[in-house]
């Protein structure tokens, strides 16, 4: 697991090559927050839990894009973990920066799926104004066990939705899609 933290009052830019990760037996967590700036993420974030829960991945600022092929990855063998882009639920949690805008490109994608047992993760792409959502989001519940998790894709004032998510379950319940 880990703790990796990466904040600026300024913009942040996570390149093609990059790779952020704290994968371990249980996933750890990654937080990456431009605070009035732009946060740009390309390349991989991983907190993958091996044996346990996926982990916790925050990207904030005041404008988020996940762009070209990136790789958001929050999976655990026995839970989803929790990826958080631009904002928690609806936006409510005074804890957690909401982005103005959001953008997730056609190649970029975002799990929080348990692979063995268990059920899936929470995925929340939030905006208080513009979310635009063209990529993957998947929090699939296990392949043995478990239900499907949750997404949210929103946008306060406008959204676009041209992506698609994955919420099913072999062997429980289908999650749920907010939009």
């Amino acid at each position: 697991g880990g703790r990796i933290v990466l904040k600026a009052a300024g913009d942040i830019t996570l390149g093609t090559t990059s790779t952020v990760a704290v994968d371990g037996q249980k996933g750890g967590e990654i937080t990456v927050q431009a605070t009035s700036g732009t946060l740009l993420a390309d390349g991989s974030l991983s907190a993958r839990g091996a044996e346990g829960n996926g982990g916790r991945i925050q990207l904030l600022g005041n404008q988020v894009g996940l762009i070209n092929a990136a790789q958001v990855d929050a999976s655990g063998a026995t839970g989803g973990g929790t990826v958080l882009v631009g904002g928690d639920y609806q936006g409510s949690n005074p804890n957690v920066q909401n982005a103005q805008h959001t953008f997730v490109g056609s190649r970029a994608s975002i799990k929080a799926d348990a692979t063995d047992n268990g059920s899936g993760g929470k995925i929340v792409v939030w905006a208080n104004d513009t979310t635009k959502f063209y990529g993957g989001a998947s929090a699939r519940g296990g392949n043995q066990s478990g239900d499907g998790g949750f997404v949210e894709v929103s946008g306060k004032d406008t959204l676009v939705f041209k992506g698609s998510v994955d919420t099913r379950a072999s062997n429980g319940k289908t999650g749920l899609l907010l939009l």
